[in-house]
């Protein structure tokens, strides 16, 4: 639910800012410019979304690898954007990205019919021109190559998708360039951007309320065959919540010498003995009472990264690195230092910072806590819609402000606040880009009005 908190419209109705910003923002998006080229990490879980095809327009397919290469370029994008507050459910990222894909296979066919198209030598021009291709300034393929592999492109797809970004960049530039816009829209335009507003909104959901499940409310709910398969499902579905291997948490100075993998720079001149050497005075530092390991690494360790990490490695398992080093780490206690350990990188101070025990439970073993769990998953919209109506019927009345108060204290919720945004925002800070929500918000007309 949200209430107003704050709102600056001076002579700009709701119900025209309603209907103009969506024409506005509409206009918006079709004008912008299209950034080709940018620095991108893929998300870990791109290989779970889904196989096959993601859309269809007139008869052009939007493949899987198409969404996939760029809900991993949105999530990078509105991550680095919105930072604590990004929200990708909220956000309706998925159905952002393939309206975005959708709305691109339209302009390009529009533009295709009205003789608008890219040239090979247009092309060309970007991938010799783009700094991500350079090497000494100068055009490298195997960067090409690299960065085609690293975003599971083909040389073909790859400059399938360049060229529909130059037709759409053309076609916008065109509209651009030719519409004409009268005095009074671009008034309303500038009062639409200008003005602002603060909501305070109170969020409530299964995670912040508590549910209790007794023990014969499971063994009522196993008795059923359907809810058996179901436990199993789950069971399978998450496996590696059940079968963990084990986890060590650590960070390592690295000590380099000639012929040693990666070696680099005065490292690579270091002979092995005078490695050796190094290492054992820098173990006998890291040691030492009081000393701080991390501040050392970044100080001695040959890795790299390690300079600005301190040589942390986070919690990885014993197949992620190489056998001479896992061996030592894993048999290792927390908060233990050991080394020199040789390995072909060169030679390891080690510190063992945390570790998780791995875990191995069978269906029979799991089946409890997987029933309280899906127990758990049925009644919390029951508990939530309930717990919601009581809060909101409470600060509908005056009289019961005090009975709202300890509501809200009992299930630790209060109201925040989404900030200053501008009425033609596409996100709107902690609540999402629901259309039904932005229509809501509208609605209100005076500080203290509530939306639920």
């Amino acid at each position: 639910m949200e209430k107003w908190k704050d709102k600056k419209l001076d002579s700009v109705s709701p119900q025209k800012l309603v209907k103009h910003s969506l024409a506005y923002g509409v206009l918006a998006a079709a004008i912008l410019a299209m950034t080709f080229f940018g620095v991108c990490t893929p998300t870990s879980d791109m290989s779970l979304l889904p196989g096959g095809k993601a859309g269809k327009v007139a008869g052009h397919s939007i493949t899987a690898d198409e969404f996939r290469r760029n809900y991993s370029e949105a999530y990078n994008r509105f991550q680095t954007q919105y930072k604590d507050q990004f929200d990708p459910v909220a956000l309706d990222l998925s159905g952002q990205v393939l309206k975005e894909l959708i709305n691109s296979k339209i302009l390009t066919l529009e533009a295709n019919q009205n003789g608008i198209v890219a040239t090979p030598n247009e092309i060309d021009q970007i991938l010799l021109e783009a700094e991500i291709f350079k090497e000494d300034g100068k055009f490298n393929y195997e960067r090409l190559k690299n960065y085609l592999r690293n975003r599971g492109h083909t040389e073909k797809s790859f400059e399938d998708e360049l060229g529909q970004s130059i037709i759409t960049t053309k076609l916008r530039q065109f509209i651009t360039d030719t519409y004409l816009v009268s005095d009074k829209a671009a008034q309303a335009s500038y009062e639409i951007a200008e003005s602002k507003l603060n909501i305070s909104y109170l969020r409530i959901n299964s995670g912040s309320l508590v549910t209790e499940v007794t023990d014969q409310e499971v063994e009522e709910y196993l008795k059923s065959e359907d809810h058996e398969k179901k436990v199993k499902d789950y069971y399978e579905a998450n496996s590696k919540e059940f079968n963990q291997e084990k986890e060590v948490k650590a960070r390592h100075i690295l000590l380099s010498f000639t012929g040693a993998r990666n070696a680099t720079g005065e490292a690579a001149k270091r002979s092995k003995e005078q490695a050796r050497k190094k290492a054992e005075e820098l173990l006998a530092q890291v040691k030492a009472e009081g000393a701080d390991f991390e501040a050392i690494a970044k100080k001695s360790t040959d890795e790299p990264s390690g300079k600005t990490t301190g040589g942390s490695l986070g919690f990885f398992k014993k197949e992620d690195m190489v056998p001479e080093f896992s061996e030592a780490a894993f048999s290792m206690t927390k908060g233990e230092i050991k080394g020199p350990i040789e390995s072909p990188f060169g030679f390891h101070i080690i510190k063992v910072e945390d570790i998780k025990e791995g875990k191995s439970q069978t269906l029979d073993q799991a089946k409890t806590t997987i029933a309280k769990r899906l127990l758990n998953e049925a009644k919390a919209p029951v508990i939530v819609k309930e717990t919601a109506e009581k809060i909101l019927s409470a600060l509908k009345d005056p009289a019961k402000a005090e009975t709202a108060e300890k509501l809200m204290a009992e299930h630790k919720l209060k109201f925040q606040e989404t900030g200053e945004f501008a009425l033609n925002s596409r996100y709107i800070p902690g609540l999402g880009s629901g259309q039904e929500l932005k229509e809501g918000i509208f609605t209100l007309k005076n500080p203290g009005d509530l939306y639920d």
